[in-house]
């Protein structure tokens, strides 16, 4: 059966704004023991965190198969680049090959190199190839109503497509509309990209910058600086009165400049100072979410650890907005309507850092929807009456049957993902309830997921701990159980947790419960 092309994926996928849904991946469905990427993730931190590594075999391998391809026409010279490619992503090797292109424009056709890489976009399911062939077409000037244009900006929509997307559109005649068009479309490592090449050479694309251009899938800190400089942003604080929709962004790209993890932020702002003055003057007047309240705790505790000369001031006023009293009501109303995964974080995360009990409104959250809302668990368990039926439930509602599936190494469940995860935060939370969840943890220790099986030692750790007693003295039942497992361990980590705990040692080494997401 012939794979259909990648632009035909996308194409037939895209919304009327020119969108893909969320879930739309061209890649392979990773094996369980191996961690996936977000479609541009791969590419992406190697840019901003690894930086372009250069491997000259490849490159003159792929740049000699590329000028007999662009020669004969023979998919033969495609077919060996493909597999090239499947060990060494094109990120690594497109910028001499384009110069070698570039310099040699005497010996090359170039309509036939536009054509063979217009070919490749169209026909290639590969994603690597493609990259070649948007990157290729990038050499163009190509004017507006030409194919190549509108498959190249269809491309564009799909996050692992759009850097290349946007270098090659950057040489056309009115590229910076077609990069904004193309901004638009994106909201993971797309996005990023495109914003970053994105020239705010209208009022428009300035405003749309300022107002829509920080926020996305990836990291908002990614964007904070770029969007802050070429939107303008201290020209907007610096009106006296702004609309609540500017205030939000602001907020946003503000939050984006505190959190220089990533990359550079307010540290190397020039206008840092002034910005977080005027911000905090309109503060006065427009935190009234719970969402821009989080934000003015994420200043505070930047504040709290700065050495600016502002400090004390931007602490005075966040304590004030803080000190408000409708924001208990507020919480409150947030985590029992339940309707935004967003607010709902926000609400739950400010509700702990002002100390607000909101154990109640939790529990009925936990209880309305299990599967959605289990890292609240970890608020809960400290409360032994909300702990017992919490552990009831879940030992009610989880397919423990299906989800104990015998011995594995995967990192992530092939089936039953959310369930697993759910389960990853519940067992460790057990170790202070000896003799509680007891299916549970016989569920984790026979978990093909090589986390719950730890999750599950972490429980058995603490009862141990906690009665100060052997394993076998307090479930004989769970001894031998673990005892069974330990000979089919196929991880070695897990198998010495396991030998200690047989042997009586409570005392294990174990990461944080935690699950692990893929960027």
């Amino acid at each position: 059966m012939i794979k259909q092309s990648a632009y035909e994926q996308i194409k037939e996928n895209l919304d009327a704004n020119g969108k893909l849904p969320h879930t739309f991946s061209l890649e392979e469905k990773q094996a369980p023991n191996q961690i996936g990427f977000m479609p541009g993730a791969m590419d992406g931190v190697g840019i901003f965190h690894v930086g372009g590594g250069k491997e000259e075999k490849v490159i003159k391998k792929v740049d000699s198969l590329l000028r007999k391809y662009f020669k004969t026409g023979k998919e033969k010279y495609i077919a060996k680049i493909e597999n090239i490619l499947t060990n060494s992503r094109t990120i690594s090797v497109i910028d001499p090959i384009l110069e070698s292109i570039r310099n040699d424009e005497k010996s090359i056709d170039a309509g036939k190199v536009f054509e063979a890489s217009l070919h490749i976009v169209k026909t290639s399911h590969n994603i690597e190839l493609v990259k070649l062939g948007i990157a290729l077409l990038g050499l163009f000037d190509i004017d507006e109503p030409h194919e190549a244009r509108e498959i190249t900006i269809t491309l564009s929509s799909y996050d692992d497509f759009t850097l290349y997307a946007v270098v090659a559109a950057a040489n056309w005649s009115n590229g910076n509309d077609a990069i904004y068009k193309i901004a638009k479309r994106v909201d993971g490592w797309g996005k990023i990209h495109a914003v970053e090449r994105l020239e705010p050479d209208t009022e428009e694309i300035k405003n749309w910058i300022l107002r829509h251009g920080c926020s996305n899938g990836i990291m908002d800190a990614y964007l904070g600086l770029t969007c802050a400089v070429k939107g303008d942003l201290i020209s907007a604080l610096r009106q006296e009165v702004i609309d609540d929709e500017l205030f939000n962004s602001a907020a946003i790209i503000i939050d984006a400049l505190l959190d220089e993890g990533p990359v550079d932020g307010i540290s190397v702002y020039e206008h840092a100072n002034e910005a977080m003055t005027l911000f905090m003057r309109h503060a006065e007047n427009h935190v009234n979410t719970i969402e821009s309240l989080w934000r003015i705790f994420n200043i505070k505790s930047w504040a709290e650890l700065s050495d600016s000369d502002y400090k004390n001031i931007v602490l005075s006023q966040c304590d004030e907005i803080a000190s408000r009293p409708q924001w208990r009501e507020k919480i409150v109303e947030v985590i029992t309507n339940n309707e935004n995964d967003f607010a709902f974080f926000c609400a739950s995360n400010v509700a702990s850092r002002m100390d607000v009990d909101i154990s109640k409104e939790l529990f009925a959250a936990v209880k309305s929807e299990p599967l959605k809302h289990y890292p609240s668990v970890q608020r809960l368990f400290n409360k032994t009456d909300m702990a017992h039926e919490l552990i009831a439930m879940y030992e009610s509602i989880l397919p423990l049957n299906d989800m104990a599936e015998g011995m594995g190494d995967y990192l992530f469940s092939d089936k039953r993902n959310q369930e697993h995860m759910c389960l990853d935060f519940i067992l460790p939370e057990l170790a202070s309830y000896p003799m509680q969840g007891v299916e549970l943890i016989k569920t984790g220790l026979n978990s093909r997921v090589v986390r719950g099986r730890n999750m599950a030692c972490r429980a058995l750790s603490g009862w141990m701990k906690l009665l100060n007693k052997q394993l076998d003295e307090i479930s004989p039942e769970l001894y031998e159980e673990l005892k069974r497992i330990s000979k089919i361990e196929v991880n070695a980590d897990t198998k010495e947790i396991m030998r200690k705990l047989l042997n009586g040692d409570a005392n294990i080494l174990m990461d944080s419960p935690t699950p692990l997401q893929s960027d």
